[in-house]
Order: structure tokens, then C-alpha cells, then sequence
């Protein structure tokens, strides 16, 4: 689909930006999963930035970050999530995104 490829033409492009922009402390957490985290993990460099928050006893797959594990189910990752950050940067997604 077009939308897709300008999401993740869009996410390829900010990710590096962002990575420049926030500073060498900044730390960038994903939920692990492929598509639009995927492509930003994959874009941040050498991935020293990037944290994939993943339910105990999973692991996230992804080429880039360090996995660390949080919650015992998806549910409570989301929790966890929702907590953890100063800013989030949504792309995509739908109502349920916006509600972590």
C-alpha cells in the first residue's frame, strides 16, 4: 500500500533526526514489533539508543536495541510502557496506539 510506504519512508527518515536532535543521552524505547518500530530501530544508527520493552520470557527479534523485559503479558508491557517515557512519538497505528 502507498500510505505504508510513506509511513515508512517517513519513520526512515526522522529516525536518524531524532537520534541527532535528542542528543546522545536520549534513549528510544519500542515495543519490539516489526513494521513502523522496526524501521525506526533500524534507523537509529547503531541501535545503542534503542530499548525493546518485551513481556518477560520474549525477545523482540529486531535487528537493533537491547531487549529488556517488562511485564508478564502484553497487557502489563503496555502499562509498563505507558510509563517509561518524557515524550512519545506516534506513526500509524490506530485508536489503541494512542491509548498507551
Amino acid at each position: 500500500r502507498r500510505l505504508d510506504s510513506e509511513i515508512l519512508t517517513l519513520v526512515k527518515d526522522m529516525a536518524p533526526q531524532l537520534v541527532k536532535d535528542m542528543g546522545s543521552g536520549a534513549v528510544f524505547v519500542t515495543q519490539g514489533m516489526s513494521g513502523v518500530q522496526e524501521t525506526f530501530a533500524d534507523n537509529c544508527g547503531d541501535g545503542s539508543h534503542v530499548k525493546n520493552l518485551m513481556p518477560f520470557g520474549q525477545s523482540s527479534g529486531l535487528g537493533k536495541g537491547d531487549d529488556i523485559n517488562a511485564g508478564g503479558d502484553i497487557e502489563e508491557r503496555d502499562e509498563v510502557f505507558g510509563l517509561v517515557g518524557d515524550i512519545y512519538v506516534t506513526v500509524g497505528g490506530d485508536g489503541e496506539v494512542s491509548q498507551i
